[in-house]
Formats: structure tokens, C-alpha cells, sequence
């Protein structure tokens, strides 16, 4: 494997997870019956839609292709796929706890993308996402203890 093709490599399995919260984020305000979270899981959407095209960006600047869409595979990171069950069925603090839960995933990724040895110019721009997708998952957090 080429140079370029670990960095498209890694930067395309960061835009499946943020394109997965992106998803996610749409489906939960969709079924949200809270007007507060419905304006919160919007604003972060669009943010993630925003960082999913700086990585396709990112990608495209290292002569690669970049993936469109969220992963294929289910597993514990996937709780995307759950959120909007988990909106539609139950309180307020399960939703907070299923999204952080997500985040925390997201947050596990690109930690691992920064110990991968990508150009500085690269990990510059995941670490400034990193530290976005960590404030919004201890936000998360924070409402969760508000409203526990």
C-alpha cells in the first residue's frame, strides 16, 4: 500500500463513522419530540455534514477518491442505526446516553487516525474535528446529568 493510499485509506474510514453521526443526528431530530433536541441534533447534523465534506475534501487533495456515505457494517459504534428506535421509545436521558455512547466511538476513531502518522497539515484538520466531536460528546454528557 502506498503512501497515499493509507491516508485515503484513513481519512475515508473517518468520513463513514462522521457520515454515521451525520445520519444519525438527521434521523433523531426527525423523531424527536423534544423542540430542544430537535434544534440540538440539527445543529450538530449539519456540522457533521460539514466535516464529512472537509474530509472528502482532504481526500480529493491527496489524488484519492473519496467514499460517499456511512458504513455497511453494524456493531457497537453503529448505535446510529438504533437512535431513532431509542428516540421514538424512550426518555429523553436514553437519547442523550445512546448519542454520547456514538460520539464516544467517533472520538475513539480519530484518536486513532492521529497515531497513524498522517502530514501535519492532515492531522491538523483531525485534531481541530477531534476536539469539535469531543466537546460535543461531553456536552452529551453534561445534559445527561441535567437531566438524570
Amino acid at each position: 500500500m502506498t503512501e497515499k493510499d493509507r491516508i485515503v485509506d484513513t481519512l475515508n474510514d473517518l468520513i463513514h463513522i462522521v457520515e454515521d453521526s451525520h445520519e444519525g443526528y438527521r434521523q433523531a431530530a426527525e423523531g424527536s419530540g423534544n423542540d430542544d433536541l430537535k434544534a440540538l441534533f440539527n445543529d450538530l447534523g449539519a456540522q457533521r455534514g460539514a466535516i464529512v465534506r472537509e474530509l472528502q475534501r482532504l481526500v480529493a487533495e491527496q489524488g484519492g477518491a473519496a467514499d460517499i456515505g456511512g458504513t455497511v457494517m453494524g456493531g457497537a459504534h453503529r448505535f446510529f442505526m438504533e437512535l431513532k428506535s431509542t428516540v421514538l421509545g424512550q426518555d429523553r436521558a436514553a437519547i442523550l446516553a445512546e448519542v454520547q455512547r456514538g460520539e464516544a466511538e467517533c472520538v475513539r476513531r480519530y484518536e486513532e487516525a492521529l497515531k497513524a502518522g498522517l502530514p501535519l497539515p492532515v492531522n491538523a484538520v483531525i485534531a481541530q474535528h477531534l476536539d469539535r466531536i469531543r466537546a460535543d460528546c461531553d456536552r452529551m454528557g453534561s445534559l445527561r446529568g441535567v437531566v438524570a
